[in-house]
């Protein structure tokens, strides 16, 4: 008994941080009945047609305006780095940066040709298209809302990230740890509540969705890049559902 209970304490400490992601309570709706808002949908269990297997989501790509701007700003803020610039033309490039896979301790640091090597073997990667022209037309979902709501990024310290972000130079937070979301301003614009929206729907239900998503949004930071491209900001321990 005595020779397994080290491998009982491991397993328990490896379980820890697993069953410390709280999940909400999935309950089935019944048929016949008044619906309840809000009420979470559980996905289903069947799995995935096989002729996918191996697929992934690799990146991300947007559009930036200054890209000497764009790469100081994931780096500096968010530690991305890149992988490499592809000089297309004289005044059209390809970027992509990420973050190194090898661990999220700082333990797992790879040189630029081992993220390369990587590189459709990554996960969360972010591709920036670069024209080098006057472009006066390009917005951001904070300037004209579209289908690009936010890129999300998890931290392992919320309040640590928040000190950080207030001592950086020329990062615009739009929304503060704490604070929630108006329904009107740039955050909820750009996540789905925009003016066309907001005008077909009732008081009663703006209001069921301000008091569905106050208490989950205030754990949430909100930046915006040098493009006013939002990206929200969760902690990795203690999230709610969305």
């Amino acid at each position: 008994m005595v020779r397994f209970l080290p491998t009982v304490l491991l397993g328990a400490q490896l379980l820890a941080p697993v069953l410390g992601h709280s999940l909400p309570r999935f309950q089935p709706r019944e048929d016949n009945v008044t619906i309840t808002y809000p009420y979470p949908e559980l996905g289903t269990d069947a799995p995935a047609d096989y002729a996918t297997t191996g697929y992934f989501i690799n990146h991300l790509c947007i559009t930036v305006k200054n890209l000497t701007e764009s790469v100081g700003f994931y780096s500096g803020v968010f530690g991305l780095r890149k992988l490499f610039t592809l000089h297309v033309s004289e005044h059209f490039t390809i970027t992509y940066m990420g973050h190194s896979h090898g661990g999220k301790n700082g333990t797992g640091y790879q040189t630029a040709l081992e993220l390369n090597r990587e590189k459709n073997n990554a996960e969360g990667l972010i591709e920036l298209i670069h024209a080098d022209v006057h472009q006066k037309d390009l917005k951001s979902s904070t300037e004209q809302p579209n289908t690009f709501a936010h890129i999300g990024m998890v931290v392992p310290d919320i309040q640590a990230t928040r000190k950080r972000l207030e001592a950086l130079p020329g990062v615009e937070v739009l929304k503060k740890h704490g604070n929630t979301i108006p329904i009107g301003g740039k955050v909820a614009a750009a996540t789905g509540l925009h003016p066309e929206v907001i005008a077909q729907l009732s008081e009663a239900e703006l209001k069921q969705i301000s008091a569905t998503l106050d208490a989950a949004n205030k754990e949430l930071i909100f930046v915006a890049d040098p493009d006013g491209n939002l990206i929200e900001i969760q902690a990795q321990e203690g999230s709610e559902l969305v």
